[in-house]
């Protein structure tokens, strides 16, 4: 009787991890699109196969204009047709009549690769003569956004459709909801462009260590909270955070760590700060998101939105919007942070962050890619270029909410440490907990056990962070003039002299009307 217990009890254990493997993302569970008039995308969607072991039969060929924006037609026929029938002929999924119901499925994502069109020129409806285009009721898209209702079959072209796979926490595969995860590898340059295919694969087997930056700080108390949910998330996951809370975004030259693994921010219009700095690079496999309207209108200007620029900086994964989509129907940066470090794949994250279909998203990475998994299980190998962040992770599963035993152990360690980023990392949880003295204390030690100019620079500007938390902006006016005389040959003045602008400025000129 007992052994034919433990023969049960082995049997079930065995069925919940087969049903663990066949309810996740698989290479089999990806179609692949690439652009047959690009030599790029052709080359791109070879690589993506071989590196991630995706089907032949999963790789689907077009015939579309290289061009950034085409006509609806355009997509109906060059685009949508195509896939369709790829679809019926390769069994893809099978619906009821009205395509609201998934009755069976074998993809479940679609990954577009370079030189494929991304937005759908506004037709329908019609505006009166001398009016604007309605932007709620538009039928523009992107070509992704609407690819993601591919399985469906007749719904409004005008406005959003809902995303029934908003919000979920479980995979998409066994998910009833009829959304295909479309994601896009595309960037500016071609290096760039096979870096997305080549390094999340590599990044998974590591884990994505590094800090987190978040810079809220926007026009709308809505975006400013679904950032601080974002800092939460991530001091609950062992992620170290620095937190800009100025209303304005990073400054010129600001000296940001070369260990940044996520960034999320907001809201200018196009790249500033830190990220035109030539000698700044994200950590490999980094996320990086900042939230604007157009972020990705301009995709192949670098000099125009975000999305490029992060990638060219880098990151392996972010995410952009075509044309105006409102607040409401952005991605939540905060859904998909949680998602990730949950484990769950990009595409799966990034379309459980977004609201809505047939509208103006658009996801740029590889939909496999799984930074957080591992290190979720700990399931990584120590490694000198990630102890400390391993450590910082590590402290946060052993002592949990327990921050002062945590920081005991911490400190601890952080006397032992060859460098300062240990004491750095516990001043701003002591900032993010407005315990301003120890805040102080610990960034001075910092500052102490560094002799990196970029460091330093960035350290010299934190530590008067306590300072303004406790006294107000206006007391930083003495101690950044102190600065200031300080860094007059500093490559990292700029920052200083922003920030200085900022608490300090200039009298109105009184002979302007």
């Amino acid at each position: 009787m007992i052994r034919w217990g433990l023969y049960l009890f082995w049997v079930l254990i065995c069925l919940c991890i087969t049903f663990q493997v066949q309810a996740e993302l698989l290479p089999e569970h990806v179609a692949v699109v690439y652009n047959k008039r690009s030599v790029l995308s052709k080359r791109m969607a070879e690589e993506y196969v071989k590196v991630r072991g995706i089907p032949a039969g999963n790789v689907v060929e077009l015939d579309c204009p290289i061009t950034n924006e085409i006509t609806r037609s355009q997509y109906e026929d060059l685009i949508k047709l195509p896939l369709s029938l790829a679809a019926v002929r390769g069994e893809w999924w099978r619906t009821s009549f009205s395509g609201a119901v998934v009755t069976s499925r074998r993809v479940y994502a679609m990954v577009l690769m370079a030189d494929l069109p991304m937005k759908i020129k506004h037709e329908l409806p019609i505006p009166r003569q001398g009016k604007p285009i309605n932007l709620v009721s538009t039928d523009q898209a992107s070509v992704d956004s609407e690819l993601s209702m591919l399985m469906v079959g007749q719904y409004q072209l005008q406005g959003a459709a809902k995303n029934l796979y908003f919000n979920k926490v479980e995979s998409i595969v066994g998910c009833s909801a009829p959304v295909l995860l479309v994601t896009r590898i595309d960037a500016i340059t071609q290096e760039t462009c096979m870096d997305m295919i080549r390094v999340p694969i590599q990044v998974e087997a590591r884990g994505l260590w590094g800090w987190s930056v978040v810079d809220r700080g926007g026009p709308y108390k809505q975006g400013d909270a679904w950032l601080d949910a974002v800092v939460e998330r991530m001091r609950k996951a062992g992620v170290p955070v620095y937190l800009d809370t100025w209303s304005a975004t990073l400054p010129e030259r600001f000296p940001m760590s070369l260990d940044v693994a996520v960034y999320c921010g907001w809201y200018t219009r196009n790249a500033n700060g830190p990220f035109l700095d030539p000698a700044f690079r994200f950590r490999p496999g980094a996320i990086a998101m900042h939230l604007h309207s157009f972020s990705a209108a301009n995709f192949k200007n670098l000099t125009q939105g975000w999305s490029s620029s992060l990638l060219e900086k880098g990151a392996a994964v972010t995410i952009g919007n075509v044309y105006e989509p409102f607040l409401g129907n952005t991605h939540r940066f905060d859904i998909m942070m949680d998602r990730l470090l949950e484990g769950f794949s990009v595409a799966e994250a990034a379309w459980m962050s977004m609201p809505v279909c047939s509208w103006q998203g658009v996801v740029f990475g590889d939909p496999l890619y799984r930074p957080f998994a591992k290190m979720k299980n700990m399931d990584v190998s120590p490694n000198d270029a990630d102890r400390f962040f391993q450590g910082w992770w590590a402290s946060r599963v052993q002592f949990e909410d327990d921050w002062a035993s945590r920081v005991e152990r911490l400190e601890q360690a952080a006397q032992k440490a060859p460098q300062s980023f240990l004491y750095e990392a516990i001043a701003h949880e002591f900032l993010l907990r407005k315990e301003w003295d120890k805040a102080a204390s610990f960034f001075q030690s910092a500052l102490a056990e560094t002799t990196d100019s970029r460091n330093f620079a960035r350290l010299s500007l934190s530590a008067l962070l306590p300072i303004m938390g406790k006294n107000g902006s206006k007391s930083l006016i003495s101690e950044l003039e102190k600065l200031k005389s300080r860094m007059l040959s500093s490559p990292w003045l700029p920052a200083v002299n922003e920030w200085y602008k900022r608490v300090a400025p200039p009298p109105p000129n009184p002979n302007k009307k």
